[in-house]
């Protein structure tokens, strides 16, 4: 599949714990900058990490989405945890198709998830090379600053939301965006320098 074939082909679905070997395929065929962006770390540690966390997905508090063609291969995948009232988020694209609006879809079902869940606060931690994911992130409404070690730009929302199912949409009323928070505790002992 190509970045050029139609969005119909696309389905942005929740993932669920029998999807574990198409996101382990999804997992090998990205490159290795894009698996060092998402993790901040290189081996397969945060791989499996990834993965095990499907058994812990309950829609609410911790939720991943995926963007699946039309063979069943995963091409984008998207998750938050939640810690209180706050939800972080991460994502990433296969390079084949960034650019092509697989991560704003991915982030937008992620908000969408996050209203129904009662959750007015979302974060990011970003590379701050990943010039394409702090673009994104802006354009759906998150502020970003620099992080706490200059290598890292920290993305905020926080929102007051409410969903509307008839339009299975959320509006919201962004506001300041929060002070920096501790990153996923899932992944925090898999980065270098996870935030305090």
């Amino acid at each position: 599949m190509s970045a050029r074939e139609p969005w119909s082909l696309v389905e942005i679905r929740a993932a669920v714990a029998a999807d574990a070997e198409v996101i382990a395929d999804f997992l090998a065929s990205m490159d290795r900058d894009g698996l060092y962006e998402r993790h901040f770390a290189h081996g397969e540690a945060p791989n499996r990490a990834l993965i095990e966390r499907l058994t812990k997905l309950d829609g609410s508090r911790r939720t991943m989405y995926l963007a699946v063609g039309a063979d069943n291969t995963v091409i984008g995948h998207a998750e938050y945890v939640a810690a209180g009232e706050t939800a972080e988020f991460a994502l990433m694209v296969l390079p084949a198709w960034r650019g092509a609006g697989i991560g704003g879809e991915l982030l937008g079902a992620l908000l969408a998830a996050a209203a129904r869940a009662g959750l007015p606060e979302m974060h990011g931690l970003i590379q701050a090379t990943n010039t394409r994911a702090i673009r994104l992130a802006r354009k759906l409404g998150f502020r970003a600053r620099p992080g706490d070690d200059r290598t890292t730009v920290i993305v905020s929302r926080l929102c007051q939301a409410t969903w509307n199912a008839e339009t299975d949409s959320a509006s919201s009323l962004c506001q300041k965006p929060p002070e920096p928070l501790r990153h996923d505790p899932d992944r925090t002992p898999l980065h270098r320098c996870p935030c305090p």
